[in-house]
């Protein structure tokens, strides 16, 4: 269902981000991007408790300004993948890895399952996924410290090593 942006309001109280639709309040559990590479500033979906689509809101940069604030915040939560400049531990704990790295965004401390969560279509750059769904970002796994590499070297994507090997750079 399409909804109008002038006839919702989002607001948040004591059982988090609420929807107020035909006089109705709604819990909204999650906010989605519709189109979040191609078209990130419109076509936002609401998402009860029970996974099901309260409606989409095409363009809301037509909400008052109080829900697009929240609207926004939300989103900035989940889209939001901070850059890895450092990487100070990983603990390997079975298939499952322990990460303290400082990102553009300060220290940060996240669990990985295993090897699958680091994704390097793109590579050098590798995109990390962590337990909770949180990513971040390694721009460019070559230009980190020798340290920073050694550190996470077992769990790389094999596109991420065979990129080094095309740039005719010798893989220690």
């Amino acid at each position: 269902m399409n909804l109008n942006p002038q006839e919702i309001k989002l607001f948040t109280d004591e059982h988090g981000m609420q929807v107020l639709l035909n006089g109705e309040k709604i819990p909204v559990d999650k906010v989605a991007l519709a189109f979040p590479q191609s078209d990130p500033d419109r076509y936002v979906g609401l998402l009860n408790t029970d996974g099901q689509e309260i409606g989409l809101i095409e363009n809301p940069k037509m909400l008052d300004k109080e829900s697009q604030d929240l609207l926004d915040r939300a989103l900035r939560e989940i889209y939001f993948v901070p850059t890895i400049l450092e990487i100070r531990s990983v603990e390997s704990r079975g298939t499952s890895s322990h990460w303290e790295v400082v990102t553009d965004d300060g220290d940060r401390s996240f669990r990985i399952p295993d090897r699958e969560a680091l994704y390097g279509s793109e590579a050098p750059a590798i995109t990390i996924t962590d337990e909770s769904g949180k990513r971040y970002l390694i721009p460019d796994y070559w230009s980190m410290d020798r340290e920073d590499r050694e550190a996470i070297r077992d769990l790389l994507p094999d596109k991420v090593v065979r990129s080094r090997a095309r740039r005719g750079i010798r893989v220690r």
